[in-house]
């Protein structure tokens, strides 16, 4: 396939582990970094015309991709990540770039005095996956202050969207896996600077309490079934510190499955497979996965 006209990079046979924060993962065949809009229109395009399946890839926060690599090719947009602040009344409207870190965005409204997401500090990945997943953490969710969103939509067209409460669900929104969050925009309010630091302060205290940040993990691994944390029900199952190979339960936290050291991704899907059925077989409730497994079925 031809490239030339491509102002991103194209690179051929990545190893996934270096992209993803679980550090698991065979090649992809193709990864693509698009420039601008008008670069990540013609790969799509390029990438319909010539039958080749695509993804779109954030940070690698919240997937597992098989041993076996993944034939798909991946589009990450880490480098449209443009960052504008708009002033209004009582606050502003911030527009990211879907492929902004959700981390440096939420410190940058924190340095300008604006509220809003602080609650979700130090939440992986960038900004568009967590619009995705509609993101959440002590009460507050992205979608809270989300008012308009920038998607490429599975015809490969770019299409604005003003987002509405019944879009997003928990960790879950209308934006199809097939769909990737160009832009976001936020209505932001004026909030106390030291303020915002204590809150922030607080919030990475309690993840590091909380959350065994000393490994590499995808993050919480199942959502919650009505109203109560995955956690509950995998230590319940006496599930605590189970362990497949390198991949184990986390201790501190056992919503996460962290690697040892040497975890492959099928020692992941397997302890994912024992947790669900132990749940399942001793307290009669289904997990639901929050991490996406990519090349498990070929």
């Amino acid at each position: 396939m031809d490239w030339k006209e491509i102002k991103g990079a194209v690179l051929k046979d990545v190893p996934m582990k270096r992209y993803t924060s679980m550090r698991v993962g065979g090649p992809a065949k193709l990864l693509l970094y698009p420039a601008d809009r008008t670069d990540l229109l013609a790969m799509v395009s390029r990438l319909k015309d010539s039958g080749i399946p695509y993804r779109f890839l954030g940070n690698g926060t919240n997937i597992i991709v098989s041993d076996n690599g993944i034939n798909d090719a991946l589009i990450r947009i880490a480098r449209m990540s443009r960052l504008h602040f708009t002033k209004t009344k009582d606050g502003a409207i911030a527009e990211v770039g879907g492929g902004f870190s959700l981390k440096r965005f939420i410190r940058e409204c924190a340095k300008r005095g604006l509220g809003g997401l602080e609650q979700l500090y130090w939440i992986p990945g960038s900004v568009g996956g967590g619009i995705r997943m509609n993101a959440g953490s002590f009460g507050q969710s992205i979608s809270d202050t989300l008012t308009g969103i920038d998607i490429l939509d599975e015809r490969g067209d770019i299409v604005e969207k003003q987002t509405e409460s019944g879009d997003f669900g928990y960790r879950a929104s209308i934006i199809k896996t097939s769909e990737c969050v160009i832009a976001g925009r936020f209505r932001l309010k004026d909030t106390d600077k030291d303020q915002l630091q204590r809150d922030m302060d607080y919030v990475y205290k309690e993840r590091k309490q909380r959350h065994p940040m000393e490994y590499p993990s995808a993050g919480s691994v199942f959502k919650g079934v009505n109203g109560q944390s995955a956690w509950w029900f995998v230590e319940k199952a006496g599930l605590k510190g189970y362990r497949i190979g390198d991949a184990c339960v986390s201790d501190k936290h056992t919503n996460f499955i962290i690697n040892m050291g040497h975890a492959k991704a099928r020692d992941i899907a397997a302890l994912i497979k024992k947790i669900k059925d132990e749940v399942l077989s001793k307290l009669g409730v289904t997990l639901e996965e929050e991490v996406e497994l990519w090349g498990f079925n070929g």
